[in-house]
């Protein structure tokens, strides 16, 4: 018999047997008028006294018999409580196996879904979701036999056991009176399902919001009610190709998708104040009044992203606009400043290397390659089968080998890549792959690649990795949102397509020709003028980006504007520097006279005047800006030039950071002079960069060796330490710390400038014979011989330098080929 069946009979017996027990025993049996049990009431009231164990000793029994009775009635009411406990205990088991195994139905009206076989997921989507984790207004579906998030600090949150592809579980959850559902399953097909039953038992109420996998799975999800699905190939793909096309653009939607940062996309009602004005009008007041970024309009379901200026607004439309927080009125100001990766300049040639195990991901990129017009010859380096579904516009390579070996990335020219786009599915060998390039190219090529662990992306920065993202960084947040804000997932995947014919993002540095504006001047004319939406910048110099800059934030030439438009309408700008993305392709000498001849002549009128002058030991501040005018003009010749002055210090102050931006500007020109120093000066300006970060440690060289140095025998070895790493005609990114540390040997400007001079042109400094001592020249050949060999490579022309070195210092032939010994070992 159940202890709640002894608990029915045992009680009530128990009271009325106690009462009338000591009734009788006190006043029946002894017959005493005066006795307090005569009371049937009293006797009641000991009763329960007694029962509860309480004991308040103002009745108590006088009589032997009456005494052996309460000691049996104690005895009762201790069993009936052990009976009670019992019952509680077993009740509060079972209540919390229960919970534990998802049995519970659910009684709840408005709360969330999540349906889900992946806890990781899971768990995304709560955090997206705090506040309704701690108002307990969601409740999990999951196949699994205990609670999915046991082990995480959401394992308080309810949850129902079973397959929710069932109609039995989903009404167990409550799904008919839910708000919104999140479903993501390793299998598609049976998120497919699950989102069909939530929309027929819902009769279409619930919204539905869900994660795929699969090119045709979209159809089918939008066929069956889904409000918004997304397939993570749809949004890191594209963004990977835009952090190529448009670096920086990537940050921007982070910033602007992940609710942890400063700002949100949000959709609104229309003001009815707006009705009848136009776009532009919008804009302009909204930003200036509230600091908000109008970014597009929804209307009758259909997401209107940058409307031409004079697009009227109804009252109907409800406007997405980027926020930023309440301490931010107005938006962000300088110190709001997000440090941007993946802004490493780009080789202006040369092809884009795909190299991944993939399949869904190779044919996901090269369809997104075949969207715009970039025209690179692209080489696939995979272990897979050359695929079928290859776009006809593209100039494809394939190439299948292992993707990971010395061999496969010569035979895909890997040195001569500018771009490589990395992805596997096991992280392992996405590092591998980065490690391999980064080394095969001396750090030159630009890589891109995915990772799937949190925190992995540590790792491949540490490699040399240019810019990273994780496979599904913006599924959950874009899921999250899209379910109070109508049309922000379409709106994500807009801006990030490559399709002529759609807004998309962009980003693009201002031309030198661009007369520094405030921000709300600037997202006025640019908007009137070129149809573009300005809604983020970023510093030239520090990299640091503005997601929804303040309105009186200036902008200056050289800083990159992040911009909506069409991409068919950038053609033929002038407003940007022209950058890979543009398709600037170096031109030959005999291109540049026809053009020069067409466009006249001004500008090598003003290149030779400034030339002129520099010779004639002229004001080198007035050949600065004739130059100026000329490269305004166009002239190659003239940035080039402009890049030596900047390196020189001619008439400005030395800015390796700006002899850079002219060269690079010279070389996309097709300025052959400019082109040959452009990966030196990058080395040098990375060398002037680490000068402040290490202030004035000499790490690569034996501190006793540099103590015993003079002057002359200081420079000296700092002009042998380059000509040696010039002698195979290659730079890696060993060698490159020699040079940082060469050029820290020396004080004097005109001995660094000289030093400097050799690297940028390619040129080794003559080997001058000097008297040094047997212990300071056995310390310095060392030191020479580690850095022709840091590279694992010691060929001739390192061996013949080695050796006339050996010999201006006065070594013997037997020490030189005992040298020459050593290198070749090593």
């Amino acid at each position: 018999m159940k202890t709640r069946h002894i608990l029915y009979w045992f009680l009530p017996t128990l009271i009325v047997v106690s009462t009338l027990g000591i009734h009788g025993f006190e006043y029946l049996l002894t017959g005493n008028a005066e006795s307090e049990y005569g009371s049937l009431f009293n006797s009641f009231y000991w009763t329960v006294v007694t029962v509860a164990t309480v004991g308040f000793g103002d009745l108590s029994p006088e009589t032997y018999w009456g005494r052996v009775f309460t000691i049996f009635v104690i005895i009762g009411g201790v069993l009936n409580y052990s009976l009670i406990v019992s019952t509680l205990t077993n009740k509060v088991g079972e209540y919390r196996s229960s919970q534990e195994k998802g049995l519970d139905p659910v009684k709840k009206q408005g709360h969330i879904l999540v349906c889900s076989d992946d806890p990781a997921w899971m768990s995304k989507i709560l955090g997206q979701n705090q506040q309704l984790v701690r108002e307990r207004k969601i409740v999990l579906i999951s196949p699994s036999t205990q609670h999915p998030l046991l082990t995480t600090e959401y394992n308080e949150v309810n949850w129902v056991a079973g397959d929710p592809q069932q109609v039995e579980t989903l009404n167990k959850a409550a799904a008919t009176s839910a708000h919104t559902a999140y479903v993501y399953f390793k299998n598609s097909n049976q998120g497919l399902i699950t989102v069909l039953q939530l929309e027929t038992l819902s009769k279409g109420e619930l919204i539905t919001l869900a994660q795929y996998v699969g090119s045709d799975f979209r159809k089918f999800f939008a066929d069956v009610g889904c409000d918004h699905a997304l397939n993570p190939y749809d949004l890191y793909v594209p963004m990977m190709l835009q952090a190529f096309r448009s670096q920086g653009g990537p940050s921007w939607i982070r910033g602007v998708v992940h609710q942890s940062q400063e700002h949100q996309l949000e959709t609104q009602p229309l003001p009815v104040k707006f009705e009848g004005k136009t776009w532009i009008e919008y804009v302009h007041a909204t930003k200036r009044s509230t600091g908000y970024m109008p970014l597009g309009i929804v209307m009758e379901e259909v997401v209107l992203i940058n409307p031409s200026s004079e697009h009227v607004l109804r009252r109907d439309n409800q406007v997405i606009q980027l926020q930023s927080v309440a301490e931010r009125k107005g938006g962000d100001l300088e110190e709001h400043g997000i440090e941007v990766l993946g802004m490493d300049d780009i080789r202006i040639e040369g092809h884009l290397l795909i190299n991944s195990d993939n399949p869904i991901f190779i044919r996901r990129m090269l369809r997104e390659l075949s969207r715009g017009e970039l025209g690179d010859h692209i080489v696939v380096l995979t272990s897979l089968v050359q695929s079928e579904e290859i776009p006809e516009n593209l100039s494809v390579e394939w190439i299948q080998d292992p993707t990971n070996t010395e061999e496969a990335f010569r035979k895909a020219r890997a040195s001569l890549a500018k771009v490589a786009f990395v992805d596997h599915l096991q992280d392992g060998q996405t590092f591998m792959a980065v490690l391999c390039l980064e080394q095969e190219t001396d750090g030159e090529i630009f890589t891109i690649a995915t990772f799937r662990d949190d925190n992995f992306d540590q790792h491949l920065l540490k490699v040399g990795c240019d810019f990273c993202l994780k496979f599904d960084d913006l599924i959950v947040p874009i899921l999250a949102q899209s379910a109070n804000n109508s049309g922000l997932g379409n709106l994500v995947s807009q801006l990030l397509s490559s399709d002529l014919s759609t807004q998309s993002l962009f980003v693009r540095r201002l031309s030198y020709d661009w007369t520094t504006a405030n921000w709300e001047e600037t997202i006025l004319k640019i908007k009137k003028e070129y149809g573009y939406l300005p809604v983020g910048l970023i510093r030239r110099g520090t990299n640091k980006l503005l997601v929804n800059p303040h309105f009186g934030q200036l902008v200056n030439s050289g800083d990159s504007l992040i911009f909506i438009a069409k991409e068919s309408a950038l053609r033929g700008q002038h407003l940007f520097d022209l950058n890979h993305a543009d398709q600037v392709v170096a031109q030959s000498p005999l291109t540049k006279t026809s053009e020069k001849t067409e466009t006249g002549n001004d500008e090598d009128d003003l290149t030779q005047q400034a030339l002129k002058l520099l010779r004639q030991g002229g004001d080198a501040s007035s050949a600065h800006r004739l130059l100026m005018q000329a490269a305004t003009l166009g002239s190659a010749e003239a940035k080039y030039e402009l890049g030596i002055l900047n390196f020189r210090g001619k008439g400005i102050p030395k800015n390796l950071d700006e002899a850079y931006y002219w060269f690079r500007e010279s070389a996309i020109s097709g300025y052959e002079q400019s082109q040959n120093v452009l990966s030196t000066i990058r080395i040098l300006r990375e060398t002037e960069q680490k000068f402040e970060d290490t202030e004035d440690q000499i790490p690569e060289f034996n501190p006793e060796m540099l103590k015993m140095f003079t002057p002359k025998q200081r420079r000296w070895f700092a002009r042998m330490v380059v000509a040696m790493v010039q002698a195979d005609g290659r730079v890696d990114l060993h060698e490159r710390a020699f040079v940082h540390s060469a050029i820290q040997l020396l004080s004097d400007n005109e001995e660094i400038l000289d030093l400097e001079e050799y690297f940028l042109h390619g040129k080794r400094p003559e080997v001058e014979p000097i008297e040094l001592s047997k212990e300071l020249r056995d310390r310095v050949m060392d030191s020479l011989l580690n850095v022709a060999t840091i590279d694992r490579h010691f060929d001739q022309t390192e061996c013949e330098l080695l050796r006339n070195i050996a010999l201006a210092l006065g070594c013997d032939e037997q020490t030189v080929e005992q040298l020459l010994e050593i290198g070749n070992t090593r």
